[in-house]
């Protein structure tokens, strides 16, 4: 399940060590203080695996995933290399890869979307042109090898900095660079062939 994620020795540089760190000490004895970790991610880890699946429940059900997970191993994590929130985005990058290995599995891949759009989807000021692009653009993500996918995710919908991406994914800057460079390049292939793009 979120094993790779769990198993890894993480630890925050120098500043890290505000809220987060008391916090993770609270809630490995009190419940009160895993509510309040839980309170304060819940709407960044669904936001990001909702990014990644188009699907409200599905959402639902891995964000739920990654909190037990998180909850059920908070005596493993330790404060070396990244902070508390890269450790639940790689808990949650790993559960949304195990998703799609299922549903691959199961050849259950559904590339639309279930219409549910969140977070930074249009408002319904926008136009209706704006929202069906937006729809697009997302079922074309979810055409997108995981690896690339999630770069993308998490650089251009999570506003991540290349480095913190580097703490969730577990890879190398290089590595993020180019698999953000392949995946974009892919992401234009399939638009321009959708016509959503000039060739």
């Amino acid at each position: 399940m979120a094993e790779d994620a769990l198993s890894c020795d993480l630890h925050a540089t120098g500043d890290i060590v505000d809220e987060d760190q008391a916090l993770v000490a609270a809630a490995r004895r009190d419940t009160e203080a895993a509510g309040r970790l839980f309170d304060k991610y819940y709407s960044e880890v669904f936001d990001y695996i909702y990014h990644c699946t188009l699907d409200h429940a599905v959402t639902e059900d891995l964000t739920s995933n990654v909190f037990l997970a998180a909850f059920q191993h908070l005596g493993r994590f330790r404060w070396r290399q990244i902070p508390f929130r890269a450790w639940l985005f790689r808990i949650a990058t790993n559960e949304i890869r195990m998703h799609w290995r299922r549903q691959k599995r199961a050849k259950m891949v559904s590339l639309q979307a279930d219409g549910n759009i969140r977070a930074a989807a249009p408002s319904e000021a926008d136009s209706l042109e704006a929202a069906e692009e937006y729809r697009l653009v997302h079922k074309a993500l979810l055409e997108l090898r995981v690896k690339y996918r999630t770069v993308i995710v998490l650089r251009y919908f999570e506003d991540k900095a290349i480095a913190e991406i580097c703490d969730i994914t577990g890879r190398k800057e290089g590595t993020v660079k180019s698999q953000l460079h392949r995946g974009l390049a892919r992401l234009q292939d399939i638009l321009t062939s959708w016509g959503l793009l000039p060739e």
